[in-house]
């Protein structure tokens, strides 16, 4: 059994944690905590955008449409609503669409005059709407409905949308023929919506007499992975239009429907896909297009010609057009400052072509931000008592650039405390992995905030697999996790003690998803590091794979079959090897994650308590993938704070 005092933490760490955080969560006047979604309007010089609200510090963010011009407060666009987001002009401006939620009721579309309000809402579907795009003459809208059931991807909590299930007692029963993604198209003046096709629809937009659709014949989550691009008629016929060599996403379409594009690339989560832009007409196949190197996370037609793109070039963020007739790209604007929670999110051109973005930076809060020749235009901040707290507590974040035992190039983000080092140092490795850090504000990453406050550097690798680099770096990981990207990460640790930023006896490693992987592989194949805390992790490939809902994921990755005992199934596998590790391992998951079952963690604690080392555990029943809403993110914080503590500040 665990070793008596290792499984909760003490009480001045649980109140130091809510003390931090609650201070950080203050907001100013308006209660507003995040901008998002940025939508300018076509013509005139007004922004609808999504806005984070928060009434008090113990709230957790509620999300509201509003409208921003001319420097006056914010106007709510749907005060009424429990929610709102993703708001999207007509073509010619003269409405919006927004989802919104109101009561216990699911998210539907609702079309909204600026000046008189609400205009018509989609009734009677079956399910939520999780997106909406006019057609071209602004008559209807092309929904994507999700049934109840229907899978989350892990990027935003896992878990499903609503439930399927009637009663409380009814079993959860596979194969599971519920919870599609349907798309349907809505007609605003009359209010009659049409379900077009029996395929499971991802993302949708208008082409040609019809739809293009990103579809799958199976609804699951690790579907996706394998979603065509396709046309449906308006009588739901359906006819393939391009099939990736890996996945797809965020397809649109020029503005009158004739020409499409989509973005292609290897991707290891839904909604987290960098790729390369592929562009398409009637009766051609796709080509893709020059980015300028960067490695697309989004994009959107501006005319019959031009496309507007946003994405990673390594640690910066690039905002282009590309002119799909001559070819040529060019960059509007590039900067270490980023936007978007996980991905660059492109915002768009004001009728100037300005670009606006929701712009932040590790030590600046998310601002709504409209870029002209001088200079960036400040038209809304959220800065408040609490982000001032943030930026006063997290020290500085540098760029740290090193060469892995192979001699290539990595790079990644280092946050230093206001003290002099050597440091305690935390390396902290993202999920993905095909994901990457960028220099983002960092009051959103409540670990890394938090280790930093106490005293700890954190390092924020982003080792090879990671985007932002092109498809070869990231296809590097494939059929090699766990291989040549813990060389990059320990060379970046290594690099750290020898600048005399980490102190080489006070190490530690933690990580989500795929760095909840490493953070209990990497300890299977050193002892460098005095803790580990794996958050959401997988910790055994073959029991992941037959109880994951996306275990297309790692027969993607991995190479070999799962029943191979020389497999990486095996040969890469932290519970395999779980006797190697002597390192003292806090492990947590969320209870309703289908992507790495809390399952994963279980195992791995107990074969390591059986082997004497310390671990602890802690499953969390309200959440999914990652831990997200309060109190649950607090306690969870506390604890790895407290094991930290443990083993590295205590002599």
């Amino acid at each position: 059994m665990t070793p008596t005092g290792l499984a909760d933490p003490p009480a001045e760490t649980l109140a130091w944690v809510a003390a931090h955080q609650r201070r950080s969560r203050e907001t100013g006047p308006g209660g507003l905590a995040d901008v998002s979604q940025v939508a300018p309007h076509p013509a005139r010089d007004v922004v609808a955008c999504t806005l984070g609200l928060r009434s008090c510090a113990d709230e957790d963010v509620r999300r509201q449409v509003a409208l921003v011009a001319d420097g006056a407060p914010p106007r709510p666009l749907l005060p009424d609503a429990a929610s709102s987001s993703w708001p999207v002009w007509s073509p010619d401006g003269t409405r919006l669409c927004v989802v919104a939620a109101y009561g216990d009721e699911p998210a539907t579309a609702v079309v909204v005059d600026p000046d008189a309000g609400e205009v018509a809402r989609a009734a009677g579907l079956d399910g939520t709407v999780e997106a909406a795009r006019f057609s071209p003459d602004g008559a209807s809208l092309a929904l994507v409905v999700a049934q109840p059931g229907a899978e989350v991807s892990d990027t935003w909590g896992s878990g499903s949308v609503g439930d399927a299930r009637t009663e409380s007692w009814q079993p959860a029963v596979l194969p599971f023929t519920g919870g599609r993604r349907q798309l349907v198209v809505w007609d605003v003046a009359s209010g009659a919506t049409t379900t077009l096709s029996d395929l499971n629809v991802w993302e949708a937009d208008w082409y040609d007499d019809g739809l293009v659709a990103l579809v799958t014949e199976g609804a699951g989550e690790g579907a996706w992975y394998t979603a065509r691009l396709v046309t449906v008629s308006r009588d739901g016929e359906v006819a393939e239009l391009h099939r990736g060599p890996d996945q797809l996403a965020h397809p649109h379409t020029s503005p009158s429907g004739r020409a499409w594009s989509v973005l292609s690339g290897f991707a290891s989560d839904r909604d987290l896909l960098a790729g390369e832009l592929v562009v398409g007409r009637p009766g051609s196949d796709g080509v893709a297009v020059d980015t300028l190197d960067v490695h697309v996370t989004d994009q959107r037609w501006l005319d019959e010609a031009r496309i507007l793109f946003i994405g990673h070039r390594r640690l910066d963020t690039v905002v282009g057009t590309v002119d799909v007739e001559t070819g040529a790209a060019s960059e509007l604007w590039c900067g270490r400052e980023t936007t978007g929670l996980y991905q660059p999110d492109l915002g768009g051109l004001d009728h100037e072509g300005r670009p606006v973005l929701a712009l932040e930076r590790s030590d600046v809060p998310p601002r709504l931000v409209r870029l002209g020749a001088s200079g960036p235009e400040v038209l809304l901040d959220t800065a408040g008592p609490g982000t001032a707290h943030v930026v006063a507590t997290t020290g500085r974040t540098t760029e740290l650039r090193w060469t892995s035992r192979d001699g290539l190039e990595v790079e990644g983000l280092v946050t230093v405390p206001d003290a002099d080092g050597p440091h305690p140092l935390v390396l902290h490795v993202h999920g993905g992995p095909v994901g990457a850090y960028q220099d983002g504000w960092i009051g959103r990453d409540a670990h890394t905030s938090l280790l930093v406050a106490r005293g700890y550097a954190v390092f924020r690798p982003n080792p090879r697999g990671s985007a932002g680099r092109g498809a070869a770096y990231a296809e590097a990981v494939r059929h090699d996790m766990g291989g040549l990207d813990v060389d990059d990460v320990l060379t970046g640790v290594e690099r750290l003690v020898a600048d005399g930023v980490a102190d080489p006896d006070r190490l530690a490693i933690t990580g989500q998803s795929y760095g909840g992987f490493m953070a209990a592989w990497v300890p299977c194949l050193t002892d460098v590091f005095r803790a580990s805390v794996a958050r959401s992790p997988v910790t055994d490939w073959r029991s992941q794979h037959l109880t994951s809902n996306i275990a297309e994921f790692d027969a993607i990755f991995l190479d070999g079959e799962p029943f191979d005992p020389d497999s990486q199934y095996q040969t890469r596998n932290p519970l395999t090897h779980h006797a190697r590790c002597r390192t003292p391992t806090l492990l947590t998951a969320g209870a309703r994650d289908l992507a790495t079952p809390a399952s994963q963690a279980e195992q791995f604690h107990h074969a390591l308590v059986e082997q004497g080392v310390d671990s602890a555990l802690a499953i969390y029943p309200e959440e999914g993938h990652g831990v997200q809403a309060l109190p649950a993110l607090a306690d969870q914080c506390a604890r790895m704070v407290a094991w930290f503590d443990r083993y590295l500040l205590t002599p």
